[in-house]
């Protein structure tokens, strides 16, 4: 599954919201990648991942909880992922790939932001190719203790794990669900915890376990992304 042809998907395509006047240095989407997978019944599964580490992609557990065949793809280029850390609670997980070659993102924690900064999202939303949308923080909290962002930064289906950046380029959030209600918004699992979760053992992929925080404390109108 891992051919040429899916490859050929990872065209860029850009689709700038307006929300901010001043353009990102694109750049910054070198190190946002594909994830691809294949179930063991044969079923294909899409999400997005950030480069935050040598041989470490960053991505959202919901992504990868079914386990099966993982390869992670740039451009025409494709490698295999051979390990994953997980911490199924925070929906953060690094994906061990020792075969990859490419720059990771600078990395930055929630801390470094405030209302109404520029936000950039990358991803490969709906597995069509890199897209960009910008935005905004709306807010930054602490939930259960996890770091999470509310950004006006739209994503849709497939753009899960892709990268929220901020105006220097540096890696703050991965989006991970949109919530519906009460005026919907969109939210993205803060960087910070990638430094706790790079500690966890890297264990062979197979079915993860367990639901995200916001798969067990959030009303039914919230919905992964």
């Amino acid at each position: 599954m891992f051919g040429r042809s899916l490859a050929l998907l990872c065209s860029l395509l850009l689709v700038a919201s307006g929300a901010n006047s001043a353009q990102p240095d694109h750049r910054i989407s070198n190190s946002v990648v594909q994830i691809q997978g294949a179930e063991e019944g044969g079923r294909l599964y899409f999400g997005s991942g950030v480069i935050v580490a040598p041989h470490i992609v960053a991505t959202n557990c919901h992504v990868v909880r079914t386990g099966g065949r993982l390869g992670i793809f740039r451009g025409y280029r494709s490698y295999r992922v051979e390990g994953v850390r997980a911490d199924v609670k925070s929906d953060l997980c690094l994906l061990d790939v020792p075969a990859l070659d490419l720059h990771p993102a600078r990395v930055a924690g929630i801390g470094s932001l405030k209302k109404g900064d520029a936000l950039y999202f990358y991803g490969f939303p709906r597995a069509l190719g890199l897209s960009y949308t910008d935005g905004k923080v709306l807010r930054t909290r602490y939930q259960n203790g996890l770091p999470l962002i509310e950004t006006s930064a739209f994503f849709t289906l497939g753009g899960s794990g892709g990268g929220l950046f901020d105006r220097r380029g540096r890696l703050v959030g991965l989006a991970t669900y949109i919530d519906r209600g009460h005026g919907g918004g969109y939210y993205a699992i803060g960087s910070d915890l990638i430094g706790s979760v790079m500690k966890r053992p890297s264990l062979p992929i197979a079915p993860l376990s367990g639901s995200a925080f916001w798969e067990t404390q959030a009303p039914p109108q919230k919905e992964r992304r």
